[in-house]
């Protein structure tokens, strides 16, 4: 192999021109990276099952908190881009990848499926890329699928049972059966309603399962029914828990649960129908000052439609991130993750919020109810806020997650 050339300089030193080149390379591509604008990447279901849940208005939201931060960043601009995973998890990995290394995001936000969140997760982890999930509520998320990179802030299925199934217990609902949808969401929020009715003297007595976007629920009702259990849990959402609900009252099934409902699904359903559920919510946009502001200049963007709860994680989280960019003055995703979990919320929207080192954001939950057609006096009202139940008693802590990669 030839050696390299080398040529004296004027006091005689030898340089190789090898050295010189690679210098060079490294310090266009530098520049072409400062010049290039800051990316986020929105991997969504865009039209599908729960493209209400979250979907273009999660965009938008991520939008909001890009224009709200000031539009720019590390003294480049901001660039959001949606994608549409199809709440299929081959297609997210595809899409993730193709941002990474065409796109060069810095920021991943994923929602609408919890099986697309993990895989999605599990990308962004093996190519050290922030990555957000602000509408998959899987535990194992924030346990044992966690990244150093991600944080969770759609409240995780442990969370949510111990909200919702908690109350009923107190209430003396002992016996449960559980209606779960077919696919990571589902079987994690029905194991974690199991272990918290057992936990708190219960017993579930049965479980059936559904395949996703099930239009027809009279099998899985009829089952439940004969059961006589105390209570019917719906252990799926979306249009999935819409029909659940719906069919239920058809079948004059009243002892039912809902245990993840988005504002969207309750609109849906109508007030008739839905008049008297509760169930615990992480944001609500008429419950306090800033959430109202932000819902608002939303509402004002997509022809009236309230943002939910993705939409709302979605707004705080990619605002947080940008804040601890800015901060730590990098996107390297070490120091920004590690700066999220030690800076303050600044947007008042969440109760009392905080990420866990296993990237969990922890926060006290509101227990709502559906207002009857009669409470409701404007468009959108349609919660009662009868309680808020504080984090600690709702999420477990980073060392019982199950998560092995523990940011220190």
């Amino acid at each position: 192999m030839p050696r390299a050339t080398t040529k004296k300089n004027m006091r005689g030193t030898r340089i190789r021109r090898p050295a010189i080149a690679l210098v060079i390379l490294i310090g266009v591509a530098a520049a072409a990276r400062a010049e290039e604008p800051f990316r986020i990447g929105v991997v969504e279901d865009l039209n599908g099952t729960y493209s209400g849940n979250g979907g273009p208005n999660s965009v938008l939201a991520t939008k909001m908190a890009v224009e709200d931060f000031g539009g720019a960043v590390l003294g480049r601009p901001i660039e959001v881009i949606g994608v549409d995973h199809q709440t299929k998890p081959d297609i997210g990995v595809t899409l993730t990848r193709q941002l990474i290394d065409q796109s060069h995001v810095s920021m991943i936000n994923t929602g609408g499926s919890s099986g697309v969140g993990v895989a999605v997760q599990n990308v962004a982890k093996e190519r050290r890329i922030t990555s957000i999930q602000s509408g998959n509520y899987a535990a194992s998320i924030a346990g044992k699928s966690c990244s150093p990179y991600g944080t969770q802030w759609a409240v995780s299925t442990v969370a949510l049972a111990r909200a919702a199934a908690g109350a009923l217990l107190r209430a003396g609902a002992k016996t449960w059966y559980v209606i779960e949808a077919d696919y990571t969401f589902g079987h994690d929020l029905a194991n974690d309603v199991q272990q918290t009715v057992e936990a708190g003297g219960g017993k579930v007595v049965g479980r059936t399962l559904h395949p996703l976007a099930t239009t027809d629920m009279s099998s899985p009702l009829l089952q439940a029914q004969a059961s006589r259990a105390d209570i019917i849990a719906f252990a799926n959402a979306g249009p999935d828990l819409v029909n659940s609900v719906k069919q239920a009252k058809e079948f004059g099934i009243t002892n039912t649960a809902a245990l993840l409902v988005f504002i969207n699904n309750v609109v849906a359903m109508g007030l008739n129908t839905a008049q008297g559920l509760r169930f615990p919510v992480s944001f609500y946009w008429d419950s306090n000052d800033p959430s109202r502001a932000f819902a608002k200049r939303f509402m004002a963007r997509n022809g009236g439609t309230a943002p939910g709860m993705s939409h709302g994680m979605s707004y705080v989280a990619t605002l947080h991130y940008l804040q601890a960019v800015q901060k730590v003055g990098s996107d390297d995703p070490v120091a920004v993750n590690k700066a999220m979990r030690e800076m303050p919320f600044t947007d008042g929207m969440l109760n009392n919020p905080r990420i866990q080192t296993n990237g969990s954001v922890a926060m006290d939950l509101m227990l709502v109810q559906v207002k009857t057609p009669a409470e409701s006096k404007y468009a959108n009202d349609v919660y009662k806020v009868l309680d808020k139940v504080p984090a600690d008693k709702l999420f477990p802590t980073a060392e019982q997650s199950g998560c092995t990669q523990l940011q220190q």
